[in-house]
């Protein structure tokens, strides 16, 4: 339906920063009126009867409504591989769902089925990352058609045909585009959420290497945000593999000046309250220079140049804390073993 295609150039004018009641037609809302449009619309007696105008030309024109609505979408090409991916069932099946309920709207004055049928619309168009820019030819090629459509049927009523196109200009912006564009935004806004999640995870993630020893490689900037996420994930590692040594390699750390340095400590300390050594690696040469000329004090860390030096100071601090343990269970009195 040629709406699926309208709606959708609600989410160009609002990141652009233009709101749905900027594009005025004849009698259409005001700058100074903003519609909230997550609200159901408030449709008059008046608007009812030009909404049922409205439908009656739609519905008996809707065959080439709809054939330059897809002629216009076959010329753009992301539009076109989404229509290829379609069969013809499925497309007919979507057409009859879309008209069903606009009819609902314009003619029944039910307007629910449309406005849900809207936010699904803007929710699917965001997840497949379809670009604002596919819309224009289409939104245009649909409007000429349905405005000489109106002028063909209501040309000589002037009246009538003044309020037809004020519903007209209410239906696509305030009611369609605005209730599509807020779906279409939250839904992006909630898939770049969990993207950013997952690579969070991926750039910091815990690998055991042996029964308590794990190693947390950080590849990329440490700010404020990345280093809670940091030590929430390496005290999280350390509970669940119960590690009583952690290798950090910083290896991948482009930059490590005092700020960054204060988050490991400050990483380190939350470690060792849950009983982990840390062993801190990959610290380069000119990151080393830094530190010293910034006056860091490091002295609550144990370093080593590369990884493989780190996971050998690792093993030791392992062993030495279970023969620490074993001296510690073996001298103790069977009653304190119980």
């Amino acid at each position: 339906c040629w709406t699926r295609f309208i709606s959708i150039l609600v989410a160009n004018r609002m990141l652009a920063g233009h709101r749905p009641w900027m594009l005025n037609a004849p009698g259409g809302p005001s700058m100074s009126t903003p519609v909230d449009p997550t609200a159901p619309p408030v449709i008059t007696a008046e608007e009812q009867a030009a909404f049922r105008d409205l439908w009656s030309v739609y519905d008996k024109h809707f065959d080439s409504i709809q054939k330059v609505t897809m002629d216009a979408a076959q010329d753009d090409p992301d539009l076109r591989d989404l229509l290829g991916q379609m069969n013809a069932e499925t497309m007919e099946a979507e057409n009859r769902r879309s008209r069903a309920t606009m009819r609902q709207a314009l003619e029944l004055g039910q307007w629910q089925p449309y406005l849900e049928n809207l936010s699904q619309q803007g929710g699917y168009y965001a997840r497949l990352g379809l670009p604002f820019s596919a819309w224009f030819v289409v939104v245009t090629a649909a409007q000429e058609e349905i405005l000489d459509r109106l002028f063909a049927a209501f040309g000589g009523e002037t009246d009538r045909l003044r309020a037809v196109i004020k519903v007209t200009n209410k239906l696509l912006y305030d009611i369609t585009m605005a209730r599509i564009g807020i779906e279409y935004l939250s839904t992006r806004e909630a898939v770049i959420q969990h993207q950013q999640e997952a690579i969070k995870e991926l750039s910091t993630p815990v690998l055991p290497l042996r029964p308590g020893l794990i190693l947390l490689p950080v590849i990329g900037v440490i700010d404020t945000t990345r280093a809670r996420q940091l030590t929430e994930q390496l005290l999280e590692g350390i509970r669940i593999h119960r590690a009583k040594v952690v290798v950090m390699d910083l290896t991948g750390v482009p930059v490590v000046d005092s700020a960054v340095a204060n988050h490991l400590l400050q990483t380190i300390r939350a470690a060792r309250l849950l009983g982990a050594h840390s062993v801190v690696t990959g610290i380069s040469t000119a990151n080393a220079q830094i530190l010293t000329r910034i006056g860091v004090d490091l002295s609550g860390l144990i370093t080593t140049s590369d990884l493989q030096g780190g996971i050998e100071e690792a093993g030791w601090l392992l062993r030495s804390a279970q023969s620490q343990h074993e001296a510690i269970l073996g001298g103790a009195a069977p009653s304190e073993l119980i």
